[in-house]
C-alpha cells in the first residue's frame, strides 16, 4: 500500500529505468510524478545542437513508453522562465513533499543545482540527489595532500586503488502515479520544440536510419559490443573506417546507460576470458576501461575546476596569441582545408553528427596547431554539431589537444596530416567516402594530392584550387607560426610575472617564472597544510558570488558563425594561402574572442594557487543561428 509521500522524480540526463537511483528511491514509498523540464534559456550559449536535440526527443519518447507501462506517465514541461520556477510550480500543483534527481557535474548544471538546493528547502520541500552518472564522486578522489589531481594517469591510478560500489539499482516493477496530474501544466513531445519542421523533413530522417536512441536499445548495444567488439578493441579501435568503437557515447551522455552497468559487464567478461586463457583480451579491457576513466576525469575536472569551459587550465596560456581568423575557421568547418583526412573528418561530422575519436583528435589538433584557432571556438562548434555532444568530455578533449593541461599534448607538438592519413587510413577508403572529388586519386597520393604529378591529377579529375582546395597553410609555415606563438606566449607570461614581482627579483623567483601555472583545489582539508586560499566556489547565474563579488571580468564573447552556405563557385575563397592574403589577427586569451555563441550571465570562480580569484563572465544571450555551411 502506497504511503502518503508524493515524490517528484526530475529526469535530466538519466533517461533510463534500469539502475536509476533517483527513480528507485522514489518508487520505494508513496506516489511518484516523473517529469522532464526543457528550458532553453538555461543553456545560454550551450544550447544543444540539432543532432543532440533529435536524440533527446527520441529518448524521451522511449522513456515515456516505459514509464507508462509501469503505471506513471512522463510529464513533459517547457519552461519559458527558468527550470527552478517550473519545478516549483510542478511541486505545488500536486502538493509534493519531496524532489529527487541524479547529479550532474557540468558548469551549467552545477549552478542550477546549487540554486535548487537552496530554494526548495525554503519552501518546505525535501530534496535528495544521487550519483547516477559516475563510478567515483569528484570529491572522493584526492592526492596525499588532500588536493584534486591535475593529471589523468595519477587520478585514474588512485581510482583503481579505491573500493568501488558497482551493485546496480533494480528497475521498479510498478509505480504509483501521484494524484493531481491534471493540475500540472504539461505539453506534448512536439510542443517541447526540440525539432523544427525543416529538421524533421530533411537531416533528422537520416539519423534514424543509423541510430536507435532509448535505454533498452542502449542495453542491446552494450551487449553486442561486449560480445563481439570488446575482444578486438585494442586491435581495431584506432581504425577510422567502419564500426570499430563501442558507439556507446550518445547513450552514456543521455544517461540511457549506467556506467556501473558497463563496468560490471566488462569486468565479468574479463573474468570469463581469463578463465578461457584469452590473454589478448587484457589489453582490450584495459584500454576500454581507460576510456571510461577519461569520461570520469572529465566530470572530475569540470567539478573541481569549473572555469575550464571558458579558459585554459594552465594559467600561462592566457597569454597565448591565438589567431582570430574567421576565414580559416570557416574552411575548417566546411572541410575545405586542402588536407584530405582533416576535410573528410569534418565533412563526416557535419553530415552525420558523428566521427571516430581518432578523427576528432586529428581535426581538433589541426585547428589549434596548424590554424591556431582558439580551442574554445572548436569546442563550441563540436557542441553544436555532435550527436554525442558532451560538454565535460569536449572540455577535456580540447584542453588536452591544445596543450592547456599539464599532461596534454606538448605546446610545440605539430602532427603531420599526411602522415596521420597514411597511418589511420592507409588505403584511403575513408577519404574517398567523404571527399568524392578525390575518389579516383591513387592511394599513393590520396593524402597528399598537392604533391601528385599533373598527369595523375588530370586522370583523377582533380584540379587543385578549383574542385578541391590547395593546402590552407603549408607544413613549414605552420611550424614557424606555432613556434613564434609559443615564444610570444612565454615572453608575455614572463613580463607579466616580472611586473607582479614589483622589482623584488631574486633567484628563486627567476627559477619559477618559466614554470606552468597549475591551479590547485583542496578536497580534504584535514590532509592539506593550508586551506585558507584554496576554497572552491560555485557562483550563481546572476554573476554574484554568494560570499564575495568577482574582481575581474574576462573574455566577453561575440558570435561570428553566420548562415553562410557553402557554394562550389566560391572555391577561390578556400584556396592556398599562397593565393590568399590572410590577415593575421592575433589575440591573447584575455581578449575578446569572436566565437560562435554567447550565453546568459554566468560566473564560475575557483581559487588558484597564487591566492587570487579568477573569473569568467558570459554576457548576453546566445542568438541561435544554425551554421549550415557543410557539404551536401
Amino acid at each position: 500500500m502506497a504511503g502518503p509521500e508524493k515524490t517528484v522524480v526530475w529526469f535530466r540526463r538519466d533517461l533510463r529505468i534500469q539502475d536509476n537511483p533517483a527513480l528507485a528511491a522514489a518508487a520505494k514509498g508513496g506516489s511518484v510524478l516523473p517529469i522532464f523540464i526543457w528550458c532553453p534559456s538555461d543553456y545560454g550559449q550551450y544550447y544543444p545542437g540539432r543532432c543532440s536535440r533529435w536524440w533527446l526527443k527520441q529518448s524521451l519518447v522511449h522513456l515515456g513508453k516505459s514509464l507508462e507501462l509501469l503505471g506513471c506517465p512522463l510529464v513533459l514541461i517547457r519552461a519559458e522562465d527558468s527550470t527552478l520556477a517550473a519545478l516549483l510550480e510542478c511541486v505545488r500543483s500536486i502538493s509534493a513533499t519531496r524532489v529527487v534527481y541524479n547529479r550532474l557535474y557540468d558548469p551549467i548544471s552545477l549552478v542550477l543545482d546549487n540554486k535548487i538546493k537552496n530554494e526548495l528547502p525554503a519552501h518546505g520541500i525535501s530534496i535528495q540527489s544521487f550519483n547516477g552518472d559516475l563510478l567515483y564522486e569528484p570529491w572522493d578522489v584526492y592526492d596525499e595532500n588532500g588536493q584534486a589531481f591535475t593529471t589523468f594517469n595519477k587520478y585514474w591510478e588512485k581510482c583503481m586503488s579505491l573500493p568501488i560500489e558497482i551493485s546496480q539499482y533494480l528497475a521498479p516493477t510498478r509505480l504509483v502515479a501521484a494524484p493531481g496530474l491534471a493540475n500540472v501544466r504539461c505539453c506534448s513531445i512536439d510542443d517541447l520544440g526540440l525539432e523544427s519542421s525543416k529538421d524533421v523533413e530533411s537531416s533528422n530522417a537520416l539519423l534514424s536510419r543509423a541510430w536507435s536512441p532509448g535505454w533498452r536499445n542502449a542495453e542491446n548495444m552494450l551487449e553486442e559490443f561486449v560480445s563481439y567488439g570488446l575482444l578486438e578493441y585494442s586491435e581495431h579501435g584506432m581504425k577510422v573506417g567502419g564500426s570499430t568503437t563501442s558507439l556507446l557515447s550518445p547513450y552514456l551522455h543521455f544517461g540511457e546507460l549506467s556506467v556501473r552497468m558497463i563496468y560490471q559487464l566488462v569486468k565479468m567478461r574479463q573474468v570469463k576470458w581469463q578463465n578461457e586463457g584469452k590473454s589478448e583480451a587484457e589489453e582490450s579491457v584495459r584500454l576500454f576501461l581507460r576510456s571510461i576513466g577519461f569520461r570520469e576525469y572529465s566530470r572530475y575536472l569540470c567539478f573541481n575546476y569549473p572555469f575550464t569551459h571558458e579558459r585554459s587550465f594552465l594559467g600561462n596560456l592566457k597569454h597565448y596569441p591565438w589567431l582570430l581568423d574567421e576565414g580559416r575557421f570557416k574552411s575548417w568547418r566546411q572541410g575545405m582545408t586542402g588536407y584530405p583526412l582533416v576535410d573528410a573528418g569534418m565533412r563526416e561530422l557535419w553530415a552525420t553528427g558523428w566521427t571516430h575519436n581518432r578523427i576528432r583528435v586529428i581535426v581538433s589538433s589541426f585547428a589549434v596547431k596548424f590554424l591556431q584557432i582558439p580551442w574554445i571556438w572548436g569546442m563550441k562548434y563540436f557542441w553544436d554539431v555532435l550527436l554525442d555532444a558532451d560538454l565535460e568530455s569536449d572540455i577535456l578533449g580540447w584542453q588536452y589537444i591544445s596543450g592547456s593541461l599539464p599532461d596534454g599534448h606538448e605546446l610545440s607538438r605539430l602532427d603531420n596530416p599526411e602522415v596521420q592519413g597514411q597511418k589511420y587510413d592507409p588505403d584511403g577508403e575513408y577519404v574517398r567516402t567523404w571527399i568524392p572529388e578525390l575518389a579516383r586519386m591513387p592511394t599513393e597520393w590520396i593524402h597528399s594530392p598537392w604533391a601528385a604529378p599533373n598527369s595523375i591529377l588530370q586522370v583523377a579529375g582533380v584540379e587543385l584550387g578549383f574542385n578541391y582546395p590547395k593546402p590552407i597553410v603549408e607544413l613549414h609555415m605552420a611550424r614557424e607560426c606555432l613556434d613564434d606563438a609559443i615564444s610570444t606566449m612565454w615572453q608575455l607570461d614572463t613580463a607579466a610575472k616580472l611586473a607582479e614581482l614589483d622589482g623584488e627579483v631574486v633567484d628563486d623567483n627567476l627559477n619559477n617564472i618559466r614554470n606552468f601555472d597549475i591551479p590547485k583545489v583542496v578536497l580534504n582539508k584535514k590532509l592539506s597544510p593550508s586551506t585558507s586560499s584554496m576554497e572552491h566556489r560555485v557562483l550563481s547565474t546572476n554573476g554574484k558570488d554568494e560570499k564575495s563579488q568577482p574582481t575581474e571580468v574576462k573574455a566577453l564573447y561575440k558570435q561570428i558563425i553566420r548562415d553562410d552556405m557553402m557554394n562550389d563557385s566560391n572555391m577561390d575563397d578556400t584556396c592556398s594561402t599562397a593565393n590568399l592574403k590572410v590577415t593575421r589577427k592575433r589575440s591573447s586569451s584575455d581578449s575578446a574572442f569572436n566565437v560562435p555563441s554567447c550565453s546568459s550571465s554566468l560566473v564560475m570562480e575557483s581559487r588558484i594557487h597564487h591566492n587570487e580569484p579568477s573569473s569568467v563572465l558570459y554576457s548576453g544571450y546566445f542568438q541561435k543561428t544554425a551554421d549550415r555551411d557543410g557539404t551536401s
